[in-house]
C-alpha cells in the first residue's frame, strides 16, 4: 500500500510539473497586464513605481541575476514555489497527500505557469498555515512568534491582502488561547510580533512610493445597490469560480450549464459548512481554523469588491479557495485520497495533450518578435501604435504582452500611442504586426 501511495505521489508531481512546463512552452508566455507591471518595476524600482508591493518584483530581480531574464526569473519563482510547498509538506509530514492534491488540482495548479505573485504568496501562506497548526496543537513558543513576524512581513510584501490572512489568524489564535487556556501573554507577544512584521513593511512601502498600500484612487467606485445587485453578482461569481466542473469540462459546455455550474460551486461551500456543523465535536481545531479562515477571507474579499474596482476572478478568490479545499481534502475518508490522485493524473495528462495539440510553441513567437524588434526600433526605443489605445482587449492581448516582456528584458523604452499619432515617429510598430499571424 505504501509503495502504491509513493508511486501515485510521484506521478502527481511529475504530471503537475509536465503540465506547468507544457502550458508555458506552448503558449504566448502566460502573461497578464500585471506581469508587465511587475517586470517594469523589477527592471527599475525607482522610475517605475506602481501599486504593487515590492516583494514579488524584488524576487524576480534577484533571480534574474541567475537567469539573465526577468521573464525566466518569474517562471523559476513558480517552480521553486510549487516544489517548496511539496518538499516542506513532505519533510514536516504535514498532510502531504492532501497538500499534493490541493496544489496539483484546479484552480491552484493553473497559476504556476503565469508570471504573477500568487505562487510565491501561496508558498508563504502555506507555511503560515503550518505554523498556526502547531500553535493550535502545542501552544505558543518564541520560535513560532518570531517565525510569524518574518512570514507576515514577507506575505504583505508580496500581496497586501496578506493583512486579511493576519486578521483571521490572530482572531482564531485568540479563540484557541481561550479554549485551551494557553498563556494570554504568549498570545499577545505573537500577535504583536506578527503585526509588527506587517507594520514594518507598510512603512517601507510608504517610504518607497508615498503610500502605505500604493495609490488607490483609481480603484474607487460608486457603490451599487447592495442586496439587489451586489449580492447576486457575488453569489454567481463565487459559485461559478468554485465549481469543480472548471477542472473537467470545457468552457463552452460550462456556458450552457451556467446555473447548474454555479450551484455545484455553491454546494462546495454549503456541504463542508454543513458537515462542520453536524460533526462539530469530532472535527479538529485545525479544520475549524481552515473553515474560519475561508469565511473570513471571503468576507474581506466581498468588502474589497464593494469598495474598490477589482475583478471577481478565481485568481482574486483563490486564497479563500485554498482554505476551503484544504478543509475538504483533510476531512475526506483516507481511502478516497488515492482515487482523487488518479483522477488528477488523468486530468493533467489530458490537459497537457490538449495544449500540445492546439497551441503554438513560444519559440515561434520569440523568434518572430526578435526580428520585429531589430527592424522597428532605434536607440533602445520602441513605439507601439494601437488602433485604439483605450481598448482593453487590444492592450491585454497575450502576444502583445509577450512582446513587451521581451522589450523590457532588453531594456527598451516602450512608448505607446494611438494610430492617429504615428506620424510623429520615424520608426514604429503596429499592434496588428505583433498580434497578427506571420
Amino acid at each position: 500500500m505504501k509503495s502504491k501511495n509513493t508511486l501515485l505521489d510521484f506521478l502527481v508531481i511529475s504530471c503537475s510539473l509536465m503540465f506547468i512546463y507544457i502550458r508555458l512552452v506552448y503558449s504566448s508566455g502566460m502573461l497578464t497586464p500585471d506581469s508587465i507591471q511587475y517586470f517594469n518595476q523589477a527592471n527599475d524600482f525607482w522610475k517605475y513605481k506602481v501599486n504593487f508591493p515590492l516583494g514579488y518584483p524584488l524576487t524576480i530581480k534577484t533571480l534574474s541575476f541567475i537567469t539573465g531574464s526577468l521573464f525566466s526569473a518569474s517562471k523559476l519563482i513558480n517552480l521553486f514555489s510549487y516544489l517548496g510547498i511539496i518538499i516542506f509538506s513532505y519533510r514536516k509530514k504535514f498532510y502531504f497527500s492532501q497538500t499534493l492534491i490541493v496544489f496539483s488540482f484546479y484552480p491552484l495548479i493553473n497559476f504556476y505557469s503565469y508570471s504573477i505573485s500568487e505562487p510565491l504568496y501561496f508558498f508563504i501562506n502555506y507555511i503560515i498555515i503550518y505554523i498556526i497548526s502547531k500553535i493550535i496543537d502545542s501552544g505558543f513558543s518564541a520560535k513560532s512568534s518570531i517565525t510569524l513576524f518574518f512570514l507576515f512581513f514577507l506575505l504583505v510584501s508580496v500581496r497586501f491582502s496578506g493583512i486579511f490572512i493576519f486578521a483571521v489568524s490572530i482572531l482564531f489564535m485568540f479563540y484557541i488561547t481561550l479554549k485551551k487556556k494557553y498563556s494570554l501573554r504568549s498570545f499577545l507577544n505573537t500577535a504583536t510580533l506578527s503585526a509588527l512584521g506587517i507594520i514594518i513593511y507598510l512603512i517601507i512601502n510608504y517610504l518607497y512610493c508615498g503610500y502605505i498600500f500604493g495609490k488607490r484612487s483609481h480603484l474607487e467606485v460608486k457603490h451599487i445597490e447592495f442586496f439587489s445587485a451586489f449580492v447576486p453578482k457575488m453569489i454567481f461569481s463565487i459559485g461559478k469560480n468554485f465549481s469543480i466542473f472548471n477542472a473537467i469540462l470545457h468552457k463552452g459546455i460550462l456556458a450552457k450549464i451556467s446555473f447548474f455550474h454555479m450551484y455545484v460551486g455553491l454546494g462546495m461551500i454549503f456541504f463542508p459548512v454543513l458537515y462542520a456543523l453536524i460533526k462539530k465535536k469530532e472535527i479538529s481545531d485545525f479544520s475549524i481554523y481552515l473553515l474560519f479562515g475561508f469565511g473570513g477571507i471571503l468576507v474581506s474579499l466581498f468588502y474589497s469588491y464593494y469598495i474598490t474596482y477589482i475583478d471577481d476572478s478565481i485568481r482574486i478568490q483563490s486564497n479563500a479557495y485554498l482554505y476551503l479545499i484544504l478543509f475538504i481534502v483533510i476531512n475526506l475518508p483516507k481511502n478516497t485520497i488515492n482515487y482523487i490522485k488518479i483522477l488528477i493524473i488523468g486530468i493533467l495528462i489530458f490537459n497537457s495533450v490538449t495544449v500540445l495539440i492546439y497551441s503554438e510553441n513560444i519559440k515561434t513567437y520569440i523568434s518572430r518578435y526578435e526580428k520585429l524588434i531589430d527592424s522597428s526600433s532605434r536607440d533602445k526605443k520602441m513605439f507601439i501604435i494601437y488602433k485604439n489605445i483605450n481598448d482593453n482587449n487590444e492592450r491585454n492581448d497575450a502576444r502583445l504582452l509577450l512582446f513587451k516582456a521581451i522589450l523590457i528584458d532588453k531594456n527598451y523604452q516602450i512608448i505607446e500611442s494611438n494610430a492617429t499619432d504615428h506620424h510623429e515617429f520615424e520608426y514604429y510598430i503596429r499592434t496588428s504586426d505583433i498580434t497578427g499571424k506571420p
